[in-house]
């Protein structure tokens, strides 16, 4: 099944679930039956995050999110940090990948992840690793080539794309994490992501039916897969997500006070919608706050002052969370 746009039904039913987190989710895929109270006691969430800079406010947004969503739902979460996928698809030295995913850990945590119900692991994980091998029958050369990211010619034009082999053991690192609950005998199982990322849900459960399907070189498996996409954060100068790939794109937690006002203050056009729903998704305000800097922001053309206030307190709000992020480093 495909993910498809929350209408204002599927909106309303996801809602009735997670409350005001459900205004971060724009697709669904099989979600809702997922998210019954029924089947919570056998569901289980997975989310995760490449360590191959620092986050952008675009994987702060969803950082904040995975937080509100397991205090939401109180269900077994997974969450990873992909050092050895990001390793072989992206052009990134392993040294920073290491000092990268530690960073991320520790923030996660002092985000408020709450590790007594997460596992917070990176993909050194054995039990993964052997759960990649196992799954590896199931899926063709064919179902990587028809179930990739949107974004790979994007960052193949920047030189930034490792092997083609790279990328496909990237994909079934990660479709191994979708589908490790099933391992710890969980039913029913959460994915949730960037909607670049549905291709991982569709993997899994192409894996998931066809180990169903094989006898006794099947896995014993059974159980759902629903997946939320988390809404994309536009990047700024036009470019269509918020990537710590290309840096044009974003403001990341690594930046000085002066580089993250640079890009913030600026009145670039293009940017501005971008500022706007990094505001709303990874500032943490209320929805006072956020109600207000939609306000200034429909009225930036005859009130520019407001909109220019507005962001400037973003600023302060972004550079909180890049000195905790500064905090996190070994």
């Amino acid at each position: 099944m495909p993910a498809i746009p929350m209408d204002q039904q599927t909106t309303e039913a996801v809602a009735g679930h997670l409350g005001p987190a459900a205004i971060r989710f724009t697709h669904i895929d099989g979600a809702v039956p997922v998210l019954e109270p029924e089947v919570r006691d056998s569901m289980a969430i997975v989310t995760g995050f490449g360590p191959t800079n620092a986050p952008t406010a675009g994987t702060l947004s969803v950082m904040l999110g995975a937080v509100e969503l397991q205090r939401r739902l109180h269900a077994p979460m997974t969450v990873i940090v992909s050092d050895l996928g990001a390793w072989n698809s992206r052009n990134v030295a392993w040294s920073t990948l290491v000092e990268v995913r530690d960073q991320m850990i520790a923030f996660l945590v002092a985000l408020g992840l709450d590790r007594e119900v997460t596992e917070l692991r990176s993909h050194l994980d054995h039990a993964n690793l052997v759960r990649a091998g196992r799954i590896a029958r199931y899926l063709s050369r064919a179902d990587f080539q028809e179930h990739r990211e949107s974004l790979l010619e994007l960052y193949a034009d920047h030189g930034l794309l490792g092997s083609e082999i790279g990328v496909v053991t990237d994909s079934l690192y990660t479709v191994a994490d979708v589908l490790g609950p099933f391992d710890n005998g969980a039913k029913h199982v959460l994915m949730v992501s960037g909607m670049e990322e549905a291709y991982f849900t569709d993997l899994a459960r192409l894996v998931l039916n066809r180990q169903a399907d094989a006898g006794e070189l099947g896995l014993g498996w059974t159980g759902n897969i629903g997946a939320l996409y988390f809404r994309v954060l536009e990047g700024l100068a036009g470019y269509p997500k918020m990537s710590k790939s290309i840096p044009a794109s974003s403001i990341h937690l690594n930046m000085t006070p002066d580089e993250v006002a640079e890009r913030v203050l600026s009145d670039d056009r293009d940017s501005q919608p971008a500022l706007l729903s990094a505001i709303e998704l990874a500032s943490g305000w209320d929805a006072a706050g956020t109600a207000a800097a939609r306000e200034a922001f429909a009225d930036r053309n005859t009130q520019q002052g407001r909109w220019r206030e507005v962001r400037a307190e973003y600023c302060d709000t972004f550079n909180r969370y890049a000195t905790l992020w500064k905090q996190c480093a070994s």
